[in-house]
C-alpha cells in the first residue's frame, strides 16, 4: 500500500510540479508581455509625438511662405497702385492746364493723317490741299470726352501691367503657386 501511495504522492509531487512550473511560467511571460507592451507603447508615444512635431513644422513653413508671398504681393500692389495714382495725377494736372488755358488754346486739335485718295478729291472739287497730314479740331465736349478716354487708358494701362506683373510672378513660383 505503501508503494501505491508513494505512487500517489510522485504523482501529486509531479502534479504540483508541473502547475508550479505553469504558474512560474505564466507570472514570467506576464511581466515579459507588460514590458514589452510598455515599450511599445513608449515607442508608439514617441512616433506620436515625432509626427506631431513634423506637422507642426511643416504649418509654420507653410504658414512663414504664405505670410511672405502676402507681403510680396502687398508691395507689388503698393508699387503699381503708386504708379497708376502718379498717372491720374499728371492726367489731372494737364487737364488743369486745358481747363485753365485761353480759348485758342483749349481747342484740342489732333493731326490726322489723310488718305491720299482724299487728298485728289480734295484737290479736284477745289478744296485746299494740305498735303498728307490735315488737323482736326475737336468741340469742347469732344474735347472733355478725350480727356476722360486718356485717364480710363491710363487707369486700364496700369491694371493690365499690374496683372501682367502678377502672373509672371506666380509663375515663376514653384508648382506655380
Amino acid at each position: 500500500m505503501i508503494a501505491k501511495y508513494k505512487i500517489w504522492l510522485k504523482g501529486g509531487a509531479l502534479i504540483v510540479l508541473v502547475l508550479l512550473g505553469f504558474g512560474i511560467g505564466w507570472i514570467w511571460q506576464g511581466a515579459n508581455g507588460e514590458a514589452a507592451l510598455e515599450r511599445a507603447n513608449t515607442a508608439h508615444a514617441n512616433t506620436l509625438g515625432e509626427i506631431a512635431r513634423a506637422g507642426q513644422r511643416q504649418l509654420q513653413k507653410q504658414q512663414e511662405l504664405l505670410v511672405a508671398e502676402r507681403e510680396r504681393l502687398q508691395a507689388l500692389d503698393q508699387e503699381h497702385y503708386g504708379e497708376m495714382e502718379d498717372a491720374k495725377q499728371e492726367n489731372k494736372r494737364l487737364e488743369r492746364l486745358y481747363s485753365g488755358a485761353d480759348d485758342e488754346r483749349k481747342r484740342l486739335r489732333i493731326a490726322v493723317k489723310v488718305a491720299r485718295a482724299d487728298a485728289i478729291v480734295s484737290e479736284t472739287t477745289g478744296g485746299s490741299s494740305l498735303g498728307d497730314v490735315a488737323a482736326l479740331e475737336l468741340s469742347p465736349e469732344a474735347g472733355r470726352a478725350v480727356w476722360d478716354i486718356r485717364a480710363g487708358v491710363i487707369e486700364d494701362r496700369a491694371k493690365l501691367l499690374y496683372f501682367q506683373e502678377l502672373e509672371r510672378e506666380r509663375q515663376s513660383q514653384p508648382n506655380g503657386q
